[in-house]
């Protein structure tokens, strides 16, 4: 026999939502979509009804001690049109996935002038990222990850400047290729009771470990950390991710209309099964 499912409206969501859980040795799991439907397995009667009941139903999971991980998103600002929202996946946010093996001996010690700020700078070929590297702001090449396969590996030995090497792993021609740098900003806060992670579309993304060690990456990295830092991260990391995106758009800058969607994730970065409810 299958395991049953609850179903109901939720009364206030928020955006959509997928978590999981386990109680005992019972998995829970729960799928809210924007409309409001909620499914939830392997909870009682009265736990739905209070879930569906909640004015905020992420953070009614988020306060549970029994959650293993959800992910919300896309989140948007308030007004936003819903047709152009999209249907939700309920991946998993992805993080600022800082390098962190070792620099290919293909490619120079460091970057000459020193930047003076830590840096990731990737490359790409199309929508795939081929390898990234990490650059303290000495100028050092601290870690590396992908590959590097320069077309002429002399031509690389005598350049300091990752984005020359990398041009040297294609064809002038070739328009697919193209590199990326951006800033790592790091901060820290008291410790937390599960890892969060929330990625702000083109703007970057923030990681928090349990330990509270904060990093963010991307084109606006400083601005998307000093916005959380202003709306209380320290005090309440979940809730300050969700104000700041009321607040993307008046308080980063240069971001005109291109507001995007908010994806978080709290606990273990993992795919529910819950696509199948």
């Amino acid at each position: 026999m299958g395991t049953r499912i609850e179903r109901r409206m939720a009364a206030a969501p928020v955006a959509p939502l997928s978590a999981l859980g386990l109680a005992g040795s019972a998995q829970w799991e729960v799928e809210l979509d924007r409309g409001g439907a909620l499914a939830v397995t392997g909870a009682t009667d009265a736990w739905a009804d209070e879930l569906a009941a909640s004015s905020d139903p992420a953070a009614w999971l988020v306060g549970r001690n029994d959650l293993r991980a959800l992910t919300e998103g896309l989140i948007f600002p308030a007004g936003f049109a819903a047709e152009a929202m999209g249907d939700p996946e309920f991946l998993p946010a992805r993080g600022p996935e800082i390098p962190d093996g070792p620099v290919h001996p293909g490619l120079p010690r460091r970057m000459k002038p020193a930047p003076g700020r830590e840096l990731r700078i990737s490359a790409h070929e199309r929508a795939s990222e081929h390898w990234a590297l990490r650059v303290l702001p000495d100028g050092k090449f601290a870690n590396g990850t992908g590959r590097f396969d320069p077309l002429d590996p002399e031509a690389v030995k005598d350049t300091d400047d990752p984005a020359v090497a990398w041009r040297a792993c294609f064809h002038d021609e070739d328009p697919d290729m193209w590199t990326e740098t951006v800033e790592i900003v790091r901060a820290t806060i008291s410790s937390i009771r599960r890892p969060l992670v929330v990625a702000y579309g083109w703007l970057g993304s923030v990681e928090i470990s349990v330990e509270g060690d904060v990093v963010a990456s991307g084109r606006r990295s400083k601005a998307l950390l000093d916005l959380l830092v202003d709306a209380g991260l320290d005090q309440d990391p979940f809730g300050a991710v969700r104000r700041s995106v009321e607040r993307l758009a008046t308080e980063v800058p240069d971001i005109g209309e291109q507001v995007p969607g908010v994806v978080l994730t709290v606990g273990e970065r993992i795919t529910p099964y819950t696509s199948r409810l």
